[in-house]
């Protein structure tokens, strides 16, 4: 504690704030030199004063006098020992401890200053009893009047030096009172190690964990450049979702074609969710569409296929058509050769539609026209593959009355075409079919491979209807009446018998 404070009962405000200052001033002389230098020096440690420094501290007790001194040390009974030591070097330091005392040049100084002061005052008061004895019947008045004025002078004389008497023994005390350090309570040590702090670490390193994982999806999130949501794609260029779909069982393009999956699945059910979508928009027109994608490998030839399957399976008259006169995968779904289709249609104007669409024997309303092959050019016989400009034909004159010859056979006519953003095909085709659907691969169709893919078929004056994202994980598939449909799916199984092959006739 810093003051006599708890020993003195007569305390002022004065000597107070005296102390709460001092108590400041010995706080931060705690850790420096001569304080820790001192308790090495006694204790015989092997550290330096800068290194125990480090391991010292000192707080100051809110609203008190008081400074509590702990030290950190590997050994309890070594850190006991420092913190008793350098609170007993501090004592050492304070002027008001008695080993100081006796030696302090200012005390002496002050001493002898009241000293001179008391003989003062005692020399004064025997000379004014000495005035005031004297007999002055036979002195004359200049002799009273001088001995008058010397009383006057000695009583002024008196009380001035009773004054600064008084004053600098007070002052005196104070600096005692204020200046006078003592240990209340012992340093103890505690049997209870302060670090590590197990509990506290494990909580601040789950904390820590926690934040980085959270920062880490933010960031994952913020530098995820996929469209993952139909919210995604609605704020990014306006299009709506039509639906989801899930990824289909098989290892083979036909395998993937709706008539040889579960009837009952979340997949198939995703389809039928979106050709009542389409419904509507055939009661006010749309009858011909065109499905792309902006890459390649997005399932756009599968939903194409599919789509054409559950509108026919809708009663509607339906023909798919094969535009993808560079990789066609129709005939491939559909199990039939690619012997003539389109590319024949394009080339020789006299031809007949009817003439080259195949019928498929399981699904009557169902009608598909292939691709056909195109005559090979020089580069072609010299090794390469790709039809002579595929994208001028389909964005000819010819493929716009091919389009009308086609929606006259049937309800709803479907188009498979090439992806939009590596090829100009289907844009050339956009603005020749009622609308435009966009087949998207969840977490794999970039923003910016869909932003511009958009852009070019709004610029072709194309009607974007909506997009389909494919290949959602079947937990994520959100369909009404799902857990039924499954139980359903299980029950049907159990009991049905294997469906013949597709079998299809001119």
């Amino acid at each position: 504690i810093v003051g006599d404070t708890i020993q003195n009962s007569d305390v002022s405000n004065s000597d107070l704030q005296t102390s709460t200052r001092m108590a400041l001033t010995y706080a931060d002389i705690v850790r420096r030199y001569p304080v820790l230098q001192g308790a090495v020096t006694e204790l015989g440690l092997s550290q330096s004063w800068k290194t125990l420094r480090k391991n010292v501290n000192v707080t100051l007790v809110d609203d008190t006098q008081l400074l509590e001194i702990s030290v950190e040390d590997p050994s309890p009974e070594q850190a006991q020992s420092i913190a008793a030591e350098v609170a007993k070097q501090l004592i050492l330091l304070s002027p008001a401890n008695l080993e100081n005392l006796g030696t302090s040049e200012t005390v002496q100084f002050v001493d002898s200053r009241l000293a001179n002061l008391r003989t003062k005052i005692e020399s004064g008061e025997n000379r004014l009893s000495l005035l005031e004895s004297i007999q002055v019947d036979d002195a004359t008045p200049d002799q009273l009047l001088t001995l008058q004025n010397e009383i006057n002078t000695l009583e002024r004389l008196l009380i001035d030096w009773e004054s600064n008497y008084t004053n600098l023994l007070r002052s005196t005390q104070v600096n005692k009172s204020a200046n006078y350090l003592a240990v209340i309570e012992p340093a103890q040590f505690s049997s209870t190690p302060v670090r590590p702090n197990t509990l506290l670490n494990t909580l601040i390193a789950l904390l820590l964990g926690l934040s980085a994982a959270v920062g880490l999806i933010f960031l994952l999130d913020f530098l995820d450049d996929n469209i993952r949501t139909p919210a995604n794609l609605v704020e990014l260029v306006g299009v709506p979702a039509l639906g989801t779909v899930g990824r289909l069982a098989g290892a083979g393009p036909s395998e993937k074609l709706l008539v040889n999956q579960d009837s009952f699945s979340q997949t198939s059910e995703s389809y039928r969710l979106i050709r009542s979508k389409l419904q509507f928009m055939l009661t006010e027109g749309p009858r011909s569409f065109l499905i792309t994608s902006p890459l390649s490998e997005q399932g756009r030839s599968t939903t194409a296929a599919n789509l054409a399957v559950v509108m026919a399976q809708a009663g509607f008259n339906t023909i798919i058509v094969d535009a993808d006169l560079r990789h066609p995968m129709q005939h491939r779904i559909f199990q039939i050769p690619n012997e003539g289709g389109l590319g024949q249609l394009l080339r020789y104007p006299d031809l007949k539609p009817s003439s080259y669409l195949k019928k498929n024997a399981q699904i009557p309303n169902l009608r598909i026209l292939n691709s056909g092959t195109l005559p090979p050019t020089t580069t072609q016989a010299l090794g390469g593959g790709l039809p002579p400009s595929p994208s001028e034909l389909l964005g000819s004159q010819r493929m716009s009355q091919l389009l009308t010859d086609l929606s006259e056979l049937a309800d709803v006519v479907i188009l498979d075409s090439p992806p939009a953003r590596t090829v100009a095909d289907a844009v050339v085709l956009s603005n020749k079919v009622d609308g435009v659907i966009l087949v998207l691969e969840t977490a794999h169709s970039k923003r910016e491979d869909v932003r511009d893919t958009v852009a070019n078929l709004q610029q072709a004056n194309a009607h974007l209807v909506g997009a389909v994202f494919n290949y959602i994980p079947g937990n994520r598939l959100r369909l009404p009446f799902a857990r039924r449909l499954t139980v359903g799916s299980r029950r049907v199984d159990a009991h049905r018998t294997e469906q013949p092959a597709i079998q299809l006739k001119s």
